[in-house]
C-alpha cells in the first residue's frame, strides 16, 4: 500500500484478490515475481537484471537532504522478523554481535518498525550496513556505489545477497558460518566469528 501511494496510484484503482475472487475487466495490472524464467526461483533471484534496481531508485528515492535524520552506519537487527520467531534463522551470540556494533558507533535497525519510505532513505544514507541473511537486504538497491555491506550468514545460504550488492556496485564482504540444527538451505542458526567481524568492520 505504501509503495502504491508513492507511485500516485489512486486507492479507487486498487483491487485486492483477497476480496475480489472474480475480475472481469479490459485491462489489469498485477504484481508477480519479479523475475523467475527457469522455473527455479531459487536460481532466479540471485541473477535479478539491473534495470529493476534503477527503476526502484528511480521511483522511490527523494531529495538526499531529507535522510540527515539517520546514521550512516547500520545493523539489521531481525529481532521482529518471521524467521527468528518461528527458530528458522538467527544469530546465536547476538549479543556479541549487537555490543560490538554499539562500540563501533553502529545503530541497530528493526525495518519491520519502520515504514517504506524510511527504509528507502536509510539504505540510501549509510555508508555501512551489517546484518544477517535476509529479506531486508533487499533494500540495498537504494544504497550509493561503494557502500560497504557485510552479510551475515550461514555456508548454504547462497549469492542472492551477495550479487545484489556487486549488481549495485557496492563493496561486499561476509562472515560465513557452519549453520546449527535446521542447516537447510538460508536457515540455521549461526554463530559469528567476532574476531572476523572486528576484522571486516
Amino acid at each position: 500500500t505504501e509503495t502504491l501511494d508513492l507511485l500516485h496510484i489512486p486507492k479507487k484503482k486498487r483491487l485486492s484478490s483477497k476480496f475480489y475472487r472474480h475480475i472481469q475487466c479490459s485491462e489489469l495490472f498485477v504484481t508477480d515475481h519479479p523475475y523467475v524464467i527457469t522455473n527455479d526461483a531459487s536460481h532466479d533471484i540471485q541473477n535479478i537484471p539491473k534495470w529493476i534496481f534503477e527503476w526502484l531508485k528511480e521511483k522511490f528515492i527523494e531529495d538526499k537532504s531529507h535522510n540527515e535524520n539517520f546514521g550512516e552506519k547500520i545493523y539489521i537487527d531481525r529481532s521482529d522478523s518471521a524467521s527468528n520467531v518461528k527458530h528458522l534463522r538467527s544469530i546465536i551470540n547476538e549479543k556479541e554481535v549487537k555490543e560490538l556494533m554499539d562500540e563501533n558507533g553502529f545503530e541497530s535497525v528493526v525495518l519491520g518498525k519502520l515504514n517504506f519510505a524510511d527504509q528507502v532513505k536509510i539504505f540510501n544514507r549509510a555508508k555501512t550496513i551489517v546484518g544477517l541473511h535476509g529479506a531486508g537486504f533487499a533494500n540495498l538497491c537504494f544504497c550509493n556505489p561503494k557502500t560497504k555491506v557485510v552479510e551475515l550468514k550461514s555456508n548454504s545460504a547462497g549469492k542472492m545477497i551477495e550479487n545484489l550488492a556487486i549488481t549495485n556496485k557496492l563493496e561486499y564482504q561476509s562472515v560465513s558460518s557452519q549453520a546449527s540444527e535446521q542447516n537447510t538451505n538460508q536457515f540455521g542458526h549461526i554463530n559469528v566469528s567476532i574476531d572476523e567481524l572486528k576484522k571486516l568492520i
